[in-house]
């Protein structure tokens, strides 16, 4: 009886493992290494909760007319605010649907990727600028990476939409966060306390805050729970904060328009110019700054990383910006 119990068992395992080799897999042979010039331009969708679809291997084989198989693209690390557009490159460039590029999207946040491309841990950053810490431990590094900008975003500042503040000078931001004003009537609002949401000193929105309004001055002391450290954290905080119209934020335009779009929020101008593609297209809002496709200096000629920025770099990488909702570099 042992004996035929364990030959059935064996039985059950070996006819396991042959249906597993008999699944089929997915992709085709390519055709070229032109990807074609208009695949679906979905760039947002929410990524499948499917397990099948998150588990099963990545294809190996390029799609017909696609450079690269999904499992052949360079590791793709970047800023939170760029996931839209990471997901859309993998989708013209391997001509998987948008459900399974999005699920392929990892992402650490602008700190963490560039850290992660000085280590050698992924090839090819998608990012916003870096902050100054950053800036300095790549530097100290030794490592040389190359910056190459793609698009436009810009720093915002937002607050409640029952604020009637619609635009104020950089001096004036400038004041709020460094504690010199401290009421929005002083900036011809309310009699109400400015509240100042901020953001970690590390974040890429805060290295643009740095940047254009503060500089290296010393802020002033914000409570735990208004420095957020999500970025949906900040838009939630200030939409929602005592009901009332008197908490100010900022981030950057894109995911704010984009999203993270919610109900009660405004953003503010700055010295009467609002925010838009428009203003930012044109350099005329003054807080707009180029985001940057990166690799290290020593990646090799030809390697996936090489060759995807190369094609971030043309006319097509461009439209893939534009069609992902951002404002392409000049």
């Amino acid at each position: 009886m042992r004996i035929r119990s364990l030959a059935a068992a064996l039985i059950a395992a070996l006819l396991a493992l042959s249906l597993a080799a008999c699944t089929p897999g997915s992709g085709a042979t390519s055709s070229g290494v032109t990807p074609p010039t208009n695949p679906a331009t979905s760039a947002v969708t929410t990524p499948s909760d499917d397990p099948e679809q998150t588990s099963s291997p990545l294809p190996t084989t390029p799609a017909a007319g696609y450079p690269f198989a999904l499992a052949g693209l360079p590791r793709i690390d970047g800023s939170t605010a760029n996931i839209p557009l990471i997901s859309l490159v993998i989708q013209r460039l391997t001509g998987v649907p948008a459900a399974v590029a999005d699920n392929a999207v990892k992402t650490t946040g602008t700190p963490q990727a560039y850290q992660n491309l000085v280590s050698g841990e992924t090839d090819l950053l998608l990012v916003y600028e870096a902050d100054s810490d950053t800036k300095r431990l790549i530097t100290e590094s030794g490592t040389k990476l190359e910056y190459h900008p793609i698009g436009r975003d810009a720093l915002v500042f937002f607050t409640n939409s029952s604020n009637p503040v619609k635009s104020l000078t950089t001096a004036q931001y400038k004041d709020i966060y460094t504690g010199k004003l401290t009421n929005w009537k002083q900036v011809g609002g309310k009699d109400a306390t400015i509240i100042g949401y901020q953001r970690p000193e590390a974040s890429g929105s805060q290295a643009l805050f740095r940047k254009y309004v503060v500089g290296n001055a010393k802020l002033a002391k914000a409570p735990a729970d208004r420095i957020s450290g999500e970025m949906g954290e900040i838009i939630d905080g200030v939409a929602s904060y005592a009901n009332s119209g008197n908490a100010l934020g900022y981030s950057v335009y894109y995911y704010l328009a984009n999203m993270y779009a919610v109900d009660g929020i405004t953003m503010l101008g700055v010295g009467g110019v609002q925010p838009s593609k428009q203003t930012l297209a044109d350099g005329s809002y003054p807080y707009t700054n180029d985001f940057f496709a990166v690799i290290r200096a020593d990646e090799p000629a030809g390697s996936p990383a090489r060759t995807v920025l190369a094609w971030l770099l043309s006319a097509d990488g461009s439209k893939a910006v534009a069609d992902a909702g951002y404002v392409p570099a000049k």
